[in-house]
């Protein structure tokens, strides 16, 4: 049997009847229904979209409806008032047997159901209104959060058998969405938009906070195997803060405009990195990130971005050095990075920081072969700066929304999604009537080959990790139980792109299964599981949220820019888990890595090898690292052109963070210490001015 599945998985967690079932009092012919939505403002909830009745309860309700029964909570355009906390939690379940995972033991174990919450794509994104007289939200001493998305912890509390109840386990929030839906908390001194301290998989897109008056925009954001993407804050004090619970948070395309403290504020020491690529901060304070609060931070990962502070202002407000890179960013009023550090002559004009890097002195680099603590400096005059929508473009690309004009819907067009009927010439049909393709919740089956136009976009609701395990079919006890796609595959199905550099084909919030023959130049995939498993030809593009887990992932001859954001790799035996061979211009935008973890050996693995390649960066390369014995956690060989920064494994030991082999000469840097910045040959990046 030849699959391309988009369906509902049931895992653990999630009885079959659960699945199966809808919400009481739910129309169950209704359209959305069947598409695998629940519209918060139709019965039994009836949530008011015009602003005037209070929505709490009702929007609280079909929360955990669409959670438990694996649909999508959907908010129709308009102005939702909201009084109190909106909690979408991942809950826990009583063992039969208890369970001892990272040296803790757990008598309940988390539920797979996930929060997915998304908003129309027609006319202007719905609103989540605080009402004035919500109580509780006044206390910047004491932030409350509008919306929470959150995992209840599953550890037993001290001397009991069960869970704290209602405390938060960052490092199990898996697989929730949050998509195009706004906040306005404006007028609250206490008040946070959205928390959001996600997992693997879980994602955050296309949503502003109005927060004049609040304390911030956003607590937290999602990173690894997810991301964060398109968000906004307007005011607030700060535009996002970020914790220890923050798990390594990778924004792409966002903005914060009018803090009053700073755009991105640290409330508590951390164990990893921020990143931002493509993104604007333009505090109205002279502080654009705020290290102020606590002693100890991993640092932070500025590419590709936008900053204007105060005349005179600094990009990042320090106690003391921290571990800091800057790459290709424009930035007026700007002094210095901190203060203490290299000066820049002219802040009332644009500069380009082209190159900076700077430490605590935890931290070393390696530049061309010759270890050094130098602060690391390179800018140059700019007469203009681009605009942020060019930031943000070249980085972020939106997915098409179900209800948006010009979608294709391929059940329109005679796709049943049985699993049983043979929907090839459906898929066909579909793809010549346009571009953008919605695939619904259903088991698509199809035969042969299915060739794409340069620009179809398949997409649906959000993403299942059906794929991760290695092998085809195989779910991951914990992996997303939504409605969305997944795809199975036998030797002779495969899905083929075009052979263009220019063609931008797209799949997102799917998995693909099956054979995935890569060769477009300009495509995307966005949080749609692994990456292809040919990528060939003209291929390249920009793929977000890739999840590579249990299987060696191998990049070799490409020759066109790909760029992964959020990359995940980790549970691989083989060695290197993952490697870039004979490769040009590649970007990694935040490398997250596990290995040496599993407790069973086998997966003591180098997570990553650049060799035989030229102009590739990494910015960012953390994790979990183990039982390496003397393999490093990135091992490079024989490349020229390569910037990797801020690489550490949480644990130092025997291991070294990095290797290189230049012809016969070899060099390492070893765990003892982060490695800040290493460079190979980056056209005289270690100069300073």
């Amino acid at each position: 049997m030849n699959l391309l599945c988009f369906y509902l998985i049931v895992v653990p967690g999630v009885t079959t009847a659960m699945a199966a079932e809808f919400p009481a009092g739910v129309d169950t012919g209704d359209r959305l229904v069947q598409l695998g939505l629940l519209d918060v403002t139709k019965a039994p909830y009836r949530a008011d979209p015009t602003g005037v009745r209070d929505s709490t309860q009702a929007i609280q309700r079909a929360v955990n409806d669409a959670r438990d029964h694996a649909l999508v909570c959907f908010f129709p355009e308009g102005t939702y008032l909201i009084s109190d906390t909106i909690s979408c939690e991942q809950q826990v379940r009583k063992l039969d047997r208890p369970r001892n995972t990272d040296g803790r033991t757990q008598h309940y174990w988390d539920l797979s159901h996930r929060n997915v919450i998304f908003g129309s794509g027609k006319g202007q994104r719905p609103v989540l209104k605080l009402s004035q007289d919500a109580e509780g939200f006044d206390d910047p001493d004491h932030p409350k959060f509008a919306v929470w998305i959150w995992a209840q912890t599953r550890d037993d509390a001290p001397r009991k058998q069960e869970p704290e109840w209602g405390k938060e386990q960052p490092n199990i929030n898996f697989s929730h969405y949050f998509k195009g839906i706004d906040i306005d908390i404006r007028g609250h001194a206490g008040a946070i938009g959205l928390r959001f301290s996600g997992a693997q998989g879980s994602s955050l897109l296309d949503c502003k906070v109005y927060a004049d008056g609040a304390f911030a925009g956003f607590s937290d954001c999602p990173g690894q195997g997810g991301g964060t993407y398109n968000v906004e804050t307007v005011g607030g004090r700060y535009g996002i803060t970020l914790d220890a619970a923050s798990r390594f948070p990778m924004l792409a395309g966002c903005r914060f405009t009018g803090q009053t403290v700073a755009c991105i504020g640290y409330h508590s020491s951390t164990q990893v990195p921020s990143l931002l690529v493509g993104c604007q901060l333009e505090p109205a304070s002279g502080t654009a990130v705020d290290f102020t609060k606590h002693s100890q931070y991993a640092g932070i990962n500025l590419v590709d971005c936008l900053i204007s502070v105060r005349p005179g202002g600094v990009i990042a407000g320090v106690k003391k050095a921290e571990n800091i890179h800057i790459e290709d960013c424009h930035v007026k009023g700007v002094k210095a990075v901190f203060e203490g550090s290299a000066v820049l002559p002219a802040p009332e004009r644009w500069t380009l920081i082209q190159q900076y890097s700077s430490s605590t002195p935890a931290g070393v680099n390696l530049i061309n072969g010759v270890q050094s603590t130098d602060e690391i400096f390179r800018w140059k005059s700019a007469s203009e700066a681009p605009a942020f929508e060019t930031l943000r473009d070249k980085h972020y690309r939106p997915v098409p929304r179900f209800d948006e004009a010009g979608v294709v819907n391929v059940k329109d067009h005679g796709a049943k999604g049985d699993g049983e009927t043979d929907d090839a010439e459906a898929f066909k049909k579909a793809i010549a009537a346009g571009d953008n393709i919605f695939v619904p919740k259903g088991n698509f089956r199809l035969t042969g080959t299915l060739e794409l136009r340069p620009n179809t976009h398949f997409f649906g609701l959000t993403r299942t990790y059906s794929s991760m395990g290695g092998s085809a079919g195989r779910v991951l006890g914990w992996t997303q139980a939504q409605a969305t796609g997944a795809a199975g595959a036998s030797e002779s199905f495969s899905i083929v792109t075009v052979d263009d550099g220019d063609a931008a084909p797209g799949f997102s919030h799917v998995g693909v299964r099956g054979d995935l023959l890569w060769r477009s130049g300009k495509g995307t995939s966005m949080l749609a599981g692994g990456l292809p498993r040919s990528i060939s030809g003209h291929g390249g593009g920009r793929f977000y949220g890739i999840m590579n887990m249990g299987r060696q992932l191998v990049l070799e001859g490409l020759r066109n820019p790909l760029s992964l954001y959020a990359f995940n790799v980790e549970r691989v035996t083989a060695n290197p888990q993952s490697v870039i061979r004979h490769c040009r211009h590649l970007r990694i935008y935040y490398f997250k890595v596990e290995a040496g973890t599993l407790g069973r050996g086998g997966d003591g693995n180098t997570p990553g090898a650049i060799v035989d390649s030229a102009d590739v960066r990494i910015y960012c390369m953390y994790g979990n690292v183990r039982n390496l014995g003397d393999r490093p956690m990135l091992d490079v060989v024989n490349s020229d052109d390569i910037v990797v920064s801020q690489v550490k494994a949480f644990q130092a030991g025997s291991f070294p963070h990095v290797t290189e082999t230049c012809g016969e000469a070899k060099y390492q840097l070893s765990s003892s210490k982060v490695c800040t910045l290493f460079v190979r040959d980056a056209r005289g990046v270690s100069d300073k001015k």
